[in-house]
């Protein structure tokens, strides 16, 4: 084990931020942490990182003096060396350079073979065999691979760290964290400043790494491509759940759908009783009313669970309805200084209820059409032409459209003041506004409540036709859901500029991708042109490009420097018969042992099951003791049944995989 929380709390004076948090690092996983903000994410960080004392609780921390080489990013970290680029990262390697000094000075020492030659000599073998441990003879090709991978060339290496822009300062930490923890990362938000390619270089390195990772992250396809675990925090409170983001997403919602399950057998159980006690309270059977009613007061109530995750379902008609066609653009280009940023887009149309995703690097002018389809500057070429009855409304990230003034019920009050009060509140709910939530003023509200407002605000106005600058941008995951539920529920056209490749891949059906100069439009969604989008191109296509040099250096694993090996000559081999794939045997017969298993575990489970309902049914139910037993254990095995179900079917699909 590298590191463990063990039934941890901690306070922030009257604020309870932990409560009995439990969590164990082992080598080989790799851990999404997810919660939302506030959740205490980063704080559990802090603990293992000794920045932080608990309260209650035991934590074992990943330390040097146990012989664990972790590397840690966040994003308030700050360079050390005020020197190059490349000298910052390699400050990662504190230790290899000492010994690389020391190393320096016993072949100084050698050279004038004095009469402690031998102890000399002693030592420097030694010293070298710590500093080959270390890996010391290939850091530098390794920093500067890693260095080139997070998007820095050969010649920004002497930059000063000073110069640097700070998400380019935020890339160098990143690159020292992974160069430092060569047996724990603990990363915090580590893609929020990465281009696309540098984003999939370091999806492909976690997956690689042989070091045990934990990553912070909104960023849920991420999280779906590096995680083997989740933990989540909620409330104060942590969950484990083995499996990447989607898996940790149907466990959740099975378990909800039990404590639902169980919260409706609990209120009927509760009615019955009380009704009970109705009767005969003042009868003969008063006493028996009495402990009932003792037994109530008792109770451990479970709370009705809050189903706010994915599974919304709601619709906002169009206040006045569009045309077929919503928006027109006709030889459309933008740039600035009269300067086009890409060829013209000769005619392209939005229909009503069409979801475009515009996706591309940076700086290739997504935003910027944008604002001129709004009409906030001018287009270099062309023109936006809206359809018939077309309402336009646009989000942009720093919410303009809000009145510092207003709470959230006034806010959205002001755009109909004849509303009723329930109205408002109905609205406000589909956008997870509820309880206290409305009366919050506006400037206390967060970034995601803020952006979730701006985009009711818009539609609360009327409008058919959205334009959404990054709207998941500084979300957190419960927040980035209910915006990607409102994109589906709205019935007007959407033009969403994005980053975000999950919600890409739930909300859009078609694609404009700007690169390399031009525009181009495909149908279909994400995960219709995945590679496409993601720029792993073939290739014959956009060779030589920079985009494309990019792209293949992000496919690159990072190695070692090795010497060049002498040419052979190629000879042409002759045809050798497939071997045998041992090892894919044994893997096989270890799956059908793994879904055998599983089949079993989940036929005792409903076998013992069904036993326990009929019990149930048997039972007298004013011997409430008897039967909450019971039902404790109905639910006990229930929820066990929900986890045997997803390990076999997680056993099947790796099985039939292993197949094909």
């Amino acid at each position: 084990m590298l590191a463990s929380l063990n039934h941890v709390d901690l306070r922030f004076g009257p604020q309870e931020v932990l409560k009995d948090v439990t969590w164990a690092i082992q080598e080989g996983e790799c851990w999404g942490v997810i919660g939302r903000n506030g959740a205490g994410k980063s704080t559990v960080f802090k603990l293992l990182l000794g920045q932080l004392e608990a309260d209650h609780g035991t934590v074992v921390r990943p330390t040097k003096e146990r012989g664990i080489r972790m590397g840690h990013y966040a994003q308030d970290l700050t360079p050390e060396t005020g020197g190059s680029v490349l000298e910052e990262a390699l400050a990662a390697f504190g230790d290899v350079e000492k010994l690389q000094h020391e190393m320096r000075e016993l072949e100084h020492r050698m050279g004038e073979a004095g009469g402690d030659l031998e102890a000399v000599m002693a030592r420097y073998q030694k010293v070298t065999e710590a500093f080959e441990h270390l890996d010391g003879f290939t850091i530098r090709a390794r920093a500067e691979s890693i260095l080139q991978a997070l998007g820095f060339g050969p010649a920004d290496f002497e930059r000063s760290v000073e110069t640097l822009s700070g998400g380019q300062k935020s890339r160098v930490m990143l690159a020292k964290a992974i160069l430092k923890g060569q047996d724990l990362l603990l990363l915090d938000e580590p893609t929020n400043h990465l281009d696309l390619p540098s984003l999939r270089w370091l999806e492909d390195f976690i997956q690689d790494t042989d070091a045990t990772v934990a990553v912070i992250s909104h960023d849920r396809y991420f999280l779906d491509k590096i995680a083997t675990s989740i933990l989540e925090l909620e409330f104060g409170n942590s969950r484990a759940y083995e499996g990447n983001y989607s898996e940790f997403m149907d466990k959740k919602e099975q378990e909800l759908e039990l404590l639902e399950r169980h919260f409706e057998q609990q209120q009927a159980y509760i009615k019955k009783q009380e009704e009970y006690i109705r009767r005969n309270i003042a009868g003969q059977n008063t006493k028996q009313a009495r402990g009932r009613r003792t037994h109530l007061a008792k109770l451990d109530r479970i709370q009705r669970p809050l189903r706010d995750r994915r599974k919304v379902k709601f619709s906002f008609p169009e206040t006045q309805r569009s045309g077929d066609v919503a928006l027109v653009l006709e030889n459309a280009s933008v740039g600035w200084d009269g300067k086009a940023l890409y060829a013209p887009l000769e005619q392209l149309q939005v229909k009503r209820g069409q979801k475009l995703g515009i996706v591309g690097l940076n700086g290739t002018g997504k935003s910027t059409l944008l604002k001129a389809i709004a009409g906030e500057i001018p287009f270099i070429t062309g023109r936006a032409r809206l359809g018939s009855q077309v309402k336009l409304g646009y989000f942009d990230q720093h919410h303009r459209n809000l009145d510092p003034r207003n709470t959230v019920f006034q806010q959205i009050h002001a755009v109909n003041p004849q509303a009723v009060k329930q109205d408002v509140l109905g609205f406000l709910a589909k956008f997870q506004f509820r309880g206290d939530d409305v009366d919050k003023p506006v400037t206390a509200l967060s970034g995601g409540e803020r952006a979730r407002l701006s985009v009711a605000t818009l539609i609360r106005q009327g409008v058919n036709l959205l334009l959404l600058d990054e709207p998941t941008n500084h979300m957190d995951i419960a927040s980035m859901e209910a915006m990607e539920d409102t994109v589906l529920s709205f019935t007007g056209a959407v033009v969403v500029v994005t980053h975000d490749r999950y919600l890409l891949g739930r909300v859009a059906d078609s694609l404009l991708r700007i690169h390399e100069g031009k525009a181009e439009l495909r149908e279909g969604g994400y995960e219709d042109h995945q590679a496409w989008v993601d720029l792993d191109l073939a290739a014959d296509e956009g060779a030589g490009s920079p985009e494309s040099e990019l792209a293949k250096k992000s496919e690159r694993r990072v190695e070692p420097a090795r010497p060049p090996e002498p040419a052979k000559k190629a000879e042409p081999s002759p045809a050798k018969p497939r071997p045998v794939d041992k090892e894919k045997q044994k893997q096989q017969k270890r799956l059908e042992r793994q879904v055998a298993d599983a089949e079993a575990r989940v036929t005792e489970l409903e076998g013992r099951l069904a036993v326990l309902g009929s019990e149930l049914a048997a039972m007298d139910p004013s011997d409430w003791q008897a039967f909450n037993v019971k039902l404790d254990a109905q639910k006990a095995l229930e929820s066990e049944l929900a986890y045997a179900m997803t390990d076999w079917e997680a056993a099947q699909g790796a099985l039939e995989a292993s197949q094909g």
